[in-house]
Parts: structure tokens; C-alpha cells; sequence
């Protein structure tokens, strides 16, 4: 009986998924064919690629740090000052790639740890402390570059030797990578499940003996981890992030929040880490549509990620029976 009722629930969701694909085979066939066959060109495929693995990265390690109820909104900062720190390293003091990433990742996850341990430790909400660091992390940046400028003449560091790893195609086998490892990471290791008992309900997660702290402390790092490879990447193909002030940094992580929500709205058509890919090159291929029709790619395009956000929040919450906090 319990053999059968799982051949059903799998044939259900082997039937959803390939609903899902229909579906947007059939929605892109369409839009190929008004747009005269551009959108399926190799070169246009590969661009859509290339900009979906740094939402996708950084929407890989939000689902490991919001998931335990933390909310962080500093990320979009965190990248651009790790990603600057990252290239400093290895452009100016040349350190080549061990100071990219090294320094990379390991300013990444510093802060990362700084801004949680803010809410955990000093029990104030997840997203107040993000906001915060966001702005202290923002005009940290903000100083570097004034200093930079005024005192040596000089803009934030640009990638100019060492971009390899912003190009194709060693950035897709880095994207094939992080989808493997945070497929097993969420999926099958001690630390994934703890963590989603941790998100479904803390009370009863602390009555199967699995530590909260311990459990967003180590989904903190691998989080982090998955962010800090986004910033390598993304400075590595554009060569260069500017600094941002006022909370301008937030817009740097729309599209990967995006990319979470529209995940979360079909989590059970496939697991998050492979929703989270096929919910990266989505969101991203609209914006390459966008383009192709004309629509300016500042206020126009940013108009229509605010409402793939809300619309995207409203399916992930569909059933939903609690009061969002």
C-alpha cells in the first residue's frame, strides 16, 4: 500500500514537471517566433547562460540562509565589498587568483556572519539588521573609492589579468558544480535537513535535538560560500562593481530574489537547487525578451522585476496558512 502511494505521488510530480516544460516550451516557442527566431540563437542562448549564474549563485545561498527564518537584506553589499576587496587582492597587490577568491570569500563570509549574528545575538529581526549592515557595508565601499580617488588618483580595482573565471566556458562548469553541490547540500546532507526542520518549525526541530544556532551558523558558511563564488564571478565577467550608497545595493539582488520566490512556487515540481536553476534562466531569458521588444532597459525593465517579484511571492505563498511576518 505505502510501495503504491509513492509510485503515485512520483508519477504526480513526474506529470507536473513535465506540465512545467510544455509550458514553457510552448510560451518561448511563441515569443521565438514572433521575435523572428532570435531568441533560440546559439549566441543568444549562451548570453541568457552567462547572466543567469550570478542570480542563480546568489539565489543558491539565500535559500540556505532564509530559509532558517533569516531574512538578510546586506547580501547585495556584502557582494560588492567582498567582490571589490577580491579584486584589490589580486589586480593591485597581484595575488592573482588565490587573492580573488581567497579574499573573496573569505571577506564574504565574515560579513555574512556579522550581519546574522545581529539578529540572532541581539534578538532584533533579521531584516532591521540587514538594512543596517547594508548601509554600514555600502559607505565602507563609499570611503574605499573616495580614498582611492582623492589620495592616489585611482577608481576601485577592475579585472583586467585575471577574468577567466567570468568566461565561458569554464563559468558553465562552475554553475554545473555549485548545482550539484547545493543538490546535495539541501537535499541529502545532515545540515539540509536540519535546516529545513529548522525553517518548517523551530519547536519542533529543537524537540528532535537539532540545534537552531549551530544549524543557521553552518547554513550561514555554506550560504556564504554560494554568494562569495557569485561576487567572483560576476566582478570576473563584468570587471568591474561600482559603489553604491543609499540601499542602491538592494537592486543588485532583485533578480536573484526573484529567482528564489519563483522556486519556492514550484518546490514541489522539483527540488529547490534545480528550481532555483530553471527559475534563474526564466527570469533572466524575460529580461533578454525585454530587450529584444524594445523596452529600456532602466525604469521599463525595473518596473517589470518589481511585479515578477510580487507575482512570484504570490504563487510561492499559494496555501499558505500562517500570517507573514
Amino acid at each position: 500500500m505505502l510501495l503504491k502511494q509513492g509510485i503515485n505521488r512520483l508519477s504526480k510530480r513526474r506529470i507536473s514537471q513535465l506540465k512545467v516544460i510544455i509550458t514553457l516550451i510552448v510560451i518561448y516557442g511563441v515569443l521565438n517566433i514572433g521575435l523572428s527566431g532570435r531568441i533560440f540563437t546559439v549566441d543568444n542562448i549562451k548570453t541568457v547562460i552567462a547572466h543567469s549564474i550570478f542570480p542563480a549563485f546568489v539565489a543558491w545561498g539565500m535559500s540556505f540562509i532564509f530559509i532558517g527564518g533569516i531574512i538578510d537584506l546586506s547580501i547585495g553589499a556584502n557582494i560588492l565589498l567582498s567582490a571589490n576587496i577580491g579584486a584589490t587582492l589580486a589586480e593591485t597587490y597581484h595575488l592573482g587568483y588565490p587573492g580573488l577568491i581567497i579574499g573573496t570569500l573569505a571577506c564574504c563570509i565574515i560579513i555574512q556572519h556579522l550581519s546574522v549574528q545581529c539578529s540572532v545575538s541581539l534578538h532584533i529581526p533579521s531584516w532591521v539588521a540587514g538594512l543596517g549592515m547594508a548601509l554600514i557595508l555600502e559607505a565602507i565601499l563609499t570611503l574605499f573609492a573616495t580614498y582611492l580617488a582623492n589620495n592616489l588618483n585611482e577608481r576601485l580595482p577592475s579585472m583586467k589579468t585575471y577574468t577567466a573565471l567570468g568566461e565561458m566556458p569554464l563559468m558553465l562548469i562552475i554553475w554545473i558544480i555549485g548545482l550539484v553541490a547545493a543538490y546535495l547540500l539541501y537535499t541529502r546532507s545532515n545540515i539540509g535537513l536540519n535546516l529545513q526542520a529548522v525553517g518548517n518549525n523551530t519547536d519542533v526541530a529543537s524537540a528532535m535535538g537539532i540545534n537552531r544556532k549551530k544549524t543557521i551558523f553552518i547554513a550561514v558558511v555554506i550560504g556564504s560560500i554560494f554568494i562569495g563564488v557569485a561576487a567572483i564571478v560576476q566582478i570576473s565577467y563584468a570587471t568591474s562593481m561600482a559603489a553604491k550608497s543609499g540601499l542602491g545595493s538592494l537592486s543588485g539582488i532583485f533578480k536573484s530574489l526573484a529567482t528564489v520566490l519563483l522556486a519556492q512556487s514550484f518546490e514541489r515540481v522539483a527540488p529547490m537547487p534545480v528550481g532555483i536553476l530553471i527559475s534563474a534562466i526564466v527570469v533572466m531569458s524575460i529580461f533578454n525578451v525585454l530587450t529584444m521588444l524594445g523596452v529600456p532597459t532602466g525604469t521599463g525593465q525595473e518596473m517589470f522585476l518589481g511585479a515578477i517579484v510580487i507575482v512570484c511571492g504570490i504563487f510561492s505563498h499559494l496555501g499558505y496558512k500562517g500570517v507573514e511576518k
